[in-house]
């Protein structure tokens, strides 16, 4: 604590102004604080980047979900790898936000993420869209003349896990159409619910590139409008600076973007 105080203080007489204040029991950074840490982060930050660009290691390191990595990428990788060349590519499962946070820190050389969470410190190219549909286990549609959501009405049902934009977006959707879901299963990945559902009499909300593991005979894909406003709108995210040191960033990202985005 002490030490802590001290750096504090001569960083407080370098820059002749104020960094920490006191709110209540607790410190917090004043507004000049506050623009230190900034550039202090991208300050580091482009450190790390120069330290990668001038690293052997020829790897570029994306960012993405699950659910993007499985129905999106891996389908078309044979052709990304003949787009990289000789430049290994590593994938690593993040949130978006978790994606969008690394590659600002260097942690992440290139984010697939929703469209919205991008921000004007990123270089943003289009990336596709990840649509969703609606499965329905064909023994439990006899009898239901309903449509679209009204037909999951004490239909079982199994959902993503967790807050996230479409697990909310479901919900909604239900709540809209009068519908009380009849929840018996949450899974944390798409992965997980479409094994679910595949072992159990469960409709769910999947991504629409998952219909092609699901038997025909045994669910049914129900066409509704109400799914349209879940479609996801993906960005490729990376770092201005990072481009500008690393020579794969530069060259691979428009071609991910190429392959995806059209």
């Amino acid at each position: 604590q002490s030490q802590f105080s001290r750096q504090v203080k001569e960083l407080e007489e370098f820059f002749g102004t104020k960094l920490l204040e006191r709110a209540g029991k607790t410190i917090r950074l004043t507004e000049d604080g506050r623009k230190l840490a900034l550039l202090t982060q991208a300050y580091f930050r482009s450190v790390e980047e120069l330290r990668a660009s001038s690293a052997k290691d020829e790897a570029v390191r994306i960012g993405a979900g699950e659910s993007v990595f499985r129905w999106l990428i891996m389908p078309r990788l044979a052709e990304l790898q003949n787009l990289a060349g000789s430049v290994r590519l590593e994938f690593l499962t993040k949130t978006t936000m978790q994606s969008v946070e690394a590659v600002k820190a260097g942690h992440l050389d290139l984010g697939i993420v929703r469209k919205e969470a991008a921000d004007d410190s990123l270089s943003v190219l289009p990336c596709g869209s990840l649509a969703y549909a609606l499965v329905v286990p064909r023994k439990l549609l006899p009898g239901r003349t309903a449509a679209g959501f009204q037909l999951l009405q004490k239909l079982p049902f199994a959902l993503l896990s967790g807050d996230g934009v479409l697990a909310k977006g479901v919900l909604a959707l239900a709540a809209k159409a009068n519908v009380k879901l009849d929840i018996r299963v949450r899974a944390e990945s798409f992965s997980l619910l479409v094994s679910a559902i595949e072992n159990a009499d469960l409709a769910a909300v999947i991504p629409k590139p998952a219909i092609a593991e699901l038997s025909k005979e045994r669910f049914a894909n129900i066409e509704t409008e109400e799914l349209h406003s879940l479609t996801r709108e993906l960005s490729l995210v990376y770092s201005p600076q990072a481009a500008q040191l690393r020579e794969n960033v530069r060259r691979i990202a428009p071609r991910i973007s190429a392959v995806f985005g059209a």
